[in-house]
């Protein structure tokens, strides 16, 4: 089935908008086990944003769209920065930003919002981000046009202990393919859905306007378990099927985060050559 014309018409209505359990209860394992089974490509895109960016629902539901059409081979993640992620007086006084967001706003050379990235592929252009009228036809890309096959495969093992708050993380990367050699990095985000705060709106479509009080927001980035531009986990030629092991400890989440609500986001992505800071392949568990 091919489905870029219904993408293609997505962009077309939208163009123009922008601007394993141990000791429970205290400890449990993610819900989603991600298995051979899912061993498929799937494709970040990344959404700058602002609770007071009355463009931004629009590309919420862009981006909605697009995972009701591709389901989990479409992983979202909402990156609150820039100016109109600015906190304000009450309503608008909660801050969705985070130290991580607002580095890769800045290296990526975003201006305003709303403003994304698939995958971080380069444009034509030099850049990586593109507007909201471009998400669908760059998703159609990554996932209609290349192999169902990905060139490597995340395996992701979470443990959350609820009487510290903090996650524990096993990690697997194996490349399936043969890879260049080169540096690989890896990246783990975690985001939270389901928060209920105003957000500026000017598509009635969406919602009430000027502003939408009790708006949900959705895959919003939280914080991340591995800097910001993720760690180093190759140095060299990749080896088909044998696994590089990463682990982390002790993450500490946010006195309001809901872990119920939340996601673990992880990609590798190639750290030098030709490609640099293009994606190679995303995952995504739950964290309990």
């Amino acid at each position: 089935m091919n489905k870029l014309p219904f993408l293609i018409f997505i962009s077309l209505i939208f163009i123009g908008l922008s601007c394993d359990k141990i000791d429970a209860p205290y400890t449990t394992t993610g819900g989603n086990n991600n298995l051979t089974s899912d061993t498929v490509r799937k494709v970040l895109l990344e959404d700058f944003t602002g609770h007071r960016c009355t463009n931004c629902p629009t590309a919420h539901k862009i981006a909605a769209d697009l995972h009701q059409l591709y389901g989990d081979q479409l992983i979202i993640v909402a990156i609150h920065a820039g100016y109109f992620a600015n906190p304000q007086n009450p309503p608008y006084d909660y801050d969705y930003r985070t130290t991580e967001g607002t580095s890769l706003f800045n290296f990526f050379g975003a201006q305003s919002t709303p403003i994304g990235m698939v995958n971080r592929t380069k444009q034509t252009n030099g850049g990586f981000l593109i507007d909201k009228g471009a998400f669908a036809t760059e998703v159609s890309k990554q996932i209609d046009s290349l192999s169902i096959k990905p060139d490597l495969y995340i395996y992701l093992n979470p443990t959350f202990n609820q009487a510290d708050s903090t996650l524990s993380l096993d990690t697997e990367v194996t490349f399936l393919k043969n890879m260049p050699t080169g540096k690989y990095n890896l990246c783990i985000m975690i985001t939270e859905s389901g928060m209920i705060s105003p957000q500026y709106n000017n598509n009635p479509s969406i919602g009430s306007e000027p502003e939408i009080l009790d708006y949900e927001h959705k895959h919003v980035l939280r914080g991340m378990v591995s800097p910001t531009f993720g760690d180093e986990i190759l140095d060299g030629l990749p080896s088909l099927n044998q696994p590089i092991v990463k682990n982390y400890a002790s993450y500490k989440f946010g006195s309001d985060w809901k872990p119920e609500n939340c996601e673990i986001v992880a990609f590798v992505y190639y750290a030098d050559g030709p490609k640099i800071n293009q994606i190679i392949q995303a995952q995504e568990v739950s964290v309990k």
